[in-house]
């Protein structure tokens, strides 16, 4: 069944890596090539744990924890360029699209994510998602990332709805947090991904 949101819901904000594109495994291959030319380990448990913050902050939070003085705009750098040979594979998540589609030009919609402008606005016009979206904020356009709520409250205002108004779909669990601190609803996709999309939101 085709998932419906609630009455009083007037505005959709996706994440994007995980959530409308299936990345995620090539954002960690990138990041683990780019750690390990500062000879570092990046394992995919981290990746996981850190999923939806800023390029910058992954750094900074991998540092903090492993006590190590890696300098955040250079791996992110190089990083970028890594993953760049990936994009050309990247494909849209289906069950997310549906939800997409069938709400373009009936609730005002926006991206919400922690990745840069290079890698994420590339990505959605080559696979066509520019024309279903309101407004995009990106990593650099925050001062604080996920689980911070200041990208999705961005988002909110880029599309003049209320937060209260809004709902979320998240794949990360620093995502989903930050959704909450805004006090928005929030779906969790996961569950999407091996059963299909629900009839109604949890």
């Amino acid at each position: 069944m085709p998932y419906e949101v609630t009455a009083e819901i007037e505005g959709l904000i996706f994440d994007f890596d995980g959530t409308i594109v299936d990345s995620m495994p090539a954002h960690y291959r990138s990041w683990k090539e780019a750690f390990s030319s500062f000879g570092a380990d990046f394992s995919e448990r981290f990746f996981y744990d850190n999923a939806g913050m800023s390029l910058i902050a992954v750094v900074e939070t991998y540092n903090r924890e492993r006590g190590t003085d890696l300098p955040p705009a250079e791996v992110v750098a190089l990083k970028d360029r890594c993953h760049a040979d990936y994009l050309p594979t990247t494909r849209t998540i289906p069950e997310v699209m549906a939800v997409v589609a069938r709400y373009q030009g009936v609730l005002k919609m926006a991206v919400a994510t922690g990745s840069t402008r290079k890698l994420t606005l590339p990505l959605m016009e080559r696979l066509g998602l520019t024309r279903y979206f309101d407004a995009v904020v990106f990593g650099e356009d925050v001062a604080h990332s996920k689980p911070h709520p200041e990208s999705f409250l961005r988002a909110a205002e880029a599309i003049r709805v209320a937060p209260v108004r809004c709902e979320v779909f998240e794949d990360g669990e620093a995502g989903i947090e930050a959704a909450r601190r805004a006090g928005m609803k929030v779906t969790d996709i996961r569950p999407w991904l091996t059963a299909g999309a629900p009839s109604t939101g949890p």
